[in-house]
């Protein structure tokens, strides 16, 4: 089933959905209700990692980000996300990278500078869910990192935090965006 693009100029395009349930794309409703968060993301420079089916990097480049790093381990998926993006004449703002997100080098990804918004989405449902905080110090000054962790079972890190006030958590169903600000 494809999967729609809920904002910008590409809204209301569809991109293909896998036909496997291994991949969960982020919902629309979780999408509208971030990219209503952020307000805007005009010229951003966006790191989706775990990108799965790519909706995310899309949704930003619809919405006016200037390109998108996309990380993705499974070549399947990382075919998908190249066929999206080429779909709707985007692949000059895709840089694909088939890596497994957690082995990542700053050096090697912000050797052009930081990321304005990084998104990661893991497959929770196959693994422990990771701390994925050390991404924070790829962000640029006013940059936001939103990791999508599982409502039920939120990982022990973020509550912390939490209670620090150092990130804020929006739940939407079985869902929930952990949301990091870096200061300018």
């Amino acid at each position: 089933m494809p999967i729609r693009i809920t904002g910008g100029a590409f809204r209301g395009r569809q991109v293909p959905s896998p036909s496997t349930s291994k991949t969960r794309p982020t919902g629309s409703r979780t999408r509208e209700a971030l990219f209503n968060i952020l307000q805007t993301v005009d010229g951003f420079r966006v790191l989706d990692l775990f990108a799965g089916t790519g909706i995310m990097g899309i949704e930003a480049i619809s919405r006016g980000a200037a390109n998108v790093t996309a990380v993705e381990y499974a070549h399947s998926q990382a075919r998908l996300v190249l066929d999206a993006y080429k779909a709707l004449n985007l692949q000059s703002k895709l840089t694909l990278l088939e890596n497994n997100a957690l082995t990542l080098s700053r050096e090697s990804l912000c050797a052009n500078g930081g990321f304005d918004l990084i998104y990661a989405d893991p497959p929770f449902k196959d693994m422990d869910y990771p701390d994925l905080r050390s991404f924070l110090e790829w962000l640029n000054p006013g940059g936001v990192a939103v990791f999508e962790a599982p409502s039920r079972n939120l990982p022990q890190w973020a509550k912390e935090d939490e209670a620090l006030d150092k990130v804020r958590i929006r739940k939407y169903g079985e869902s929930s965006l952990l949301i990091y600000r870096k200061d300018l």
